[in-house]
């Protein structure tokens, strides 16, 4: 891993190294796992709305589903290389046996037969039935190993199938946003969005009506179980329908559904094909948008309840949709019993289900609790469970709307992995290697959403030595140098060339800023920006731009960003250490701010791990271990014992001076010299002053000593005098 540190193959190494390996199952009986998936994925059962919704299809179907639009026109040669251009080597294949690396290498001849093949499969609308062939691996989760239910599916199907899907599907989104299909509460899996845009309008919500308003939020977090593979083929061909997606695309889509056939694969065996009757189909690309047309219906019929929402600037918040994770919103209780009525109507019509036991009510407001009871929730005849905290899009609220529950789990996290991955590679880990894994696997868990919840008005280093997730950095740092836990935080970061995350999270703060400032002014996201905006004084983000970015109409780059802020933390460190008395030879051996040269150079970790102690001050030399004695001594009496200079025993005297050392100094000093050019660069005025005060202290001590012996040669008094000097 150390040679692919700055190469892409560094994931390939490294998911070699630390991917666990699937076990076998221990149900081998490929009857049990063909039922157990026969059973998910059967047909839904019907009642009377959904037969009134079958006829509306029949009708749809006969009036419009011919009607041509621009999703049937021919594919062309840029569709099919921004595909294969997007092609990720190493990836499974389906039944048909074509690798990814076969399509995306391929040459100019093939790639025009595929186009054919293509255009071929859109002008008839019939999807082939190799590509509606899945093979599904179970992947067990948690539990009990002998009960299917523990197990998650994870279905491959044709490499060449999902580029003729991906190609419909960047074709479907573009339509749905050209018409303005989608309500704006959704932005699951659409392009140019991400998580944080939701929790950054939650929290805009919260800060405006909980903070600034004094009142409560009431809030139903939804939670639907199995959504994804519980969707009703025949209402989401309906739901095409009357978004005016007709025509040959609807045929594809159509066949798609009607003909998906899979198999369960145990080992080199694979159980008969069945039909899948529900559900979209796995792993395809056309899935998320799909579900997203099916579920639409459900947040334009919250948006349009008249329970009164929460507001940004303009609009009314009710729900906040990200693909199946939905949070609804309502100034007073009554409001939000109605909007948990639309829900529940919903789901009862379209077959989705929602999972009580996931489903929490939570009331943000500006205490930590109230009166639960007071308010009764249900949804159908089921009462709801209230909540101080949830995990929504993976960051934990509390129900203050604070983030300290969200930092301390993304701390906890990001630790467990930390040592996971210790645990898990047995072997010693470059340090280049560590520093490659701590940003690129560790930062990101740790920093997640750090853009809303970091603490962005803080701007002195010395402050944000206390923040939890710098905490967590610095104790990862010493860690990777093996060094104890009160060895100064500044170095051990210099040792590995970090900078705080402080750092990292304004960079992230600022393209997050520019993000809202590029996002659709309608969108929910950017009128929570506006929102924020206008209450300066308390919106962190705001004030952080207007520090970086004084004048509004100049342009700042993340980048510059973080050149200007590693320029000022350098500073601040030179001055911070430089207050240290400790630290005092640190500062001379570390001339750039960067990984020092020892940690690549020493291959041996003890002999590593040693001189990264000598360095940082984290040794057994009295220099330091008078400091922690029982009885505290004061700097100047923390002598060398082993030679009779009657020096401190520092870092240096240990080092260059001391006579016990001189014949291991003779053997290794010209080595060691080589291998650090640095580490002996001490100003020569420091060196003839210490060597001038030795001499002077030798002379001044032969003097004493030709006294006393003057003295014990004249007798009596000088006896006297030598007892009691």
């Amino acid at each position: 891993m150390e040679e692919s540190i700055n190469t892409s193959n560094f994931w390939n190494n490294w998911n070699t190294l630390y991917r666990p390996q699937q076990e076998d199952l221990v149900i081998q009986n490929g009857n049990i796992w063909r039922t157990h998936f026969e059973n998910l994925y059967k047909t839904t059962e019907t009642n009377p709305a959904r037969n009134e919704l079958k006829t509306k299809l029949e009708i749809l179907k006969e009036n419009i589903k011919d009607n041509q639009n621009p999703l049937d026109f021919p594919i062309t040669v840029n569709e099919l290389t921004d595909r294969l251009h997007a092609l990720k080597p190493n990836k499974a294949c389906g039944i048909d046996g074509i690798l990814n690396e076969m399509i995306k290498y391929t040459n100019d001849q093939f790639r025009t037969a595929i186009i054919k093949l293509f255009n071929f499969v859109l002008r008839v609308g019939y999807f082939p039935d190799t590509w509606n062939q899945g093979l599904i691996t179970p992947i067990f989760k948690q539990g009990d190993k002998y009960e299917p239910n523990n197990y998650r599916g994870i279905c491959v199907n044709s490499n060449l199938g999902k580029i003729f899907c991906s190609i419909i599907n960047t074709r479907l989104q573009n339509f749905l946003k050209t018409h303005k299909i989608l309500d704006k509460s959704q932005i699951g899996f659409l392009p140019k969005h991400r998580t944080s845009d939701h929790i950054y309008t939650l929290h805009t919500i919260i800060d405006r009506h909980v903070y600034q308003n004094k009142s409560k939020i009431f809030a139903c977090f939804i939670d639907f179980e199995k959504a994804f593979d519980s969707i009703w083929h025949e209402g989401l061909f309906l739901k095409l329908l009357e978004n005016g997606i007709g025509g040959k695309t609807f045929d594809l889509i159509s066949t798609m559904y009607k003909n998906n056939t899979c198999a369960v694969k145990i080992g080199n065996k694979r159980t008969e094909f069945f039909s899948q009757q529900r559900g979209v189909r796995q792993g395809c690309p056309l899935s998320p948008t799909l579900f997203n047309i099916y579920i639409n219906e459900l947040a334009k019929a919250l948006n349009n309840s008249t329970a009164p929402g929460p507001t940004l600037t303009e609009s009314e918040v009710k729900c906040l949709l990200f693909a199946d994770d939905l949070v609804i919103l309502s100034k007073t209780k009554e409001g939000l019993q109605q909007l948990l009525d639309v829900v529940e109507t919903f789901s009862h019509t379209w077959a989705l289900k929602i999972n009580l036991a996931k489903t929490k009510i939570m009331i943000f407001q500006n205490r930590s609790r109230c009166r639960e009871n007071k308010y009764i929730f249900r949804a159908g005849n089921q009462v709801l469970q209230h909540t101080q905290e949830y995990t929504y899009l993976g960051l934990k609220l509390s129900s203050t709307g604070n983030f300290n529950l969200a930092v301390n789990e993304l701390k906890a996290k990001a630790l467990r992995v930390f040592y996971m991955i210790k645990n898990t590679i047995r072997h010693e880990i470059p340090i280049q290697t560590w520093l490659k894994i701590l940003k690129a696997i560790i930062e990101p868990i740790a920093l997640y959403g750090s853009e809303i919840w970091g603490p962005l008005k803080t701007q002195d280093f010395s402050k944000w030595e206390k923040e939890e997730i710098e905490t967590l950095h610095t104790q990862i740092c010493k860690n990777i140098l093996k060094v104890n836990r009160a060895t100064p935080n500044n170095s051990c970061r210099a040792e590995l060339g970090q900078y705080p995350l402080l750092i990292s999270i304004q960079k992230r703060a600022v393209k997050f800023y520019q993000h809202l400032k590029r996002s659709e002014p309608s969108s929910y996201q950017a009128e929570a920006l506006r929102c924020q905006e206008q209450n300066r004084h308390r919106s962190a983000l705001s004030q952080l731009m207007l520090k970086l970015q004084p004048d509004q109409h100049s342009t700042i780059w993340p980048n510059q960003i973080i050149q200007l802020q590693k320029q000022n933390y350098i500073t601040y460190w030179k001055d911070a250490t430089k207050s240290q008395k400790k630290m005092e030879l640190y500062l001379k051996l570390k001339r750039e701010y960067k990984p020092a040269e020892y940690l690549s150079c020493v291959k041996e970790h003890k002999l590593r791990k040693t001189l990264s102690r000598y360095r940082l001050s984290d040794h057994r030399l009295a220099v330091e271990r008078g400091r922690h004695r029982q009885r505290w001594q004061p700097r100047e009496q923390r002598l060398c014992s082993l030679c009779s200079q009657r020096e401190l025993e520092t870092e240096e005297h240990f080092l260059i001076h001391c006579d016990h050392y001189h014949s291991i100094r003779s053997h290794y000093f010209t080595r060691f010299q080589q291998l650090e050019p640095h580490f002996m660069a001490l100003p020569n005025s420091e060196k003839r002053e210490g060597r001038r005060e030795r001499e002077r202290e030798r002379e001044r001590e032969t003097e004493r000593e030709r006294e006393r012996e003057r003295e014990r040669e004249r007798g009596g008094p000088g006896l006297t005098v030598s007892c009691y000097s």
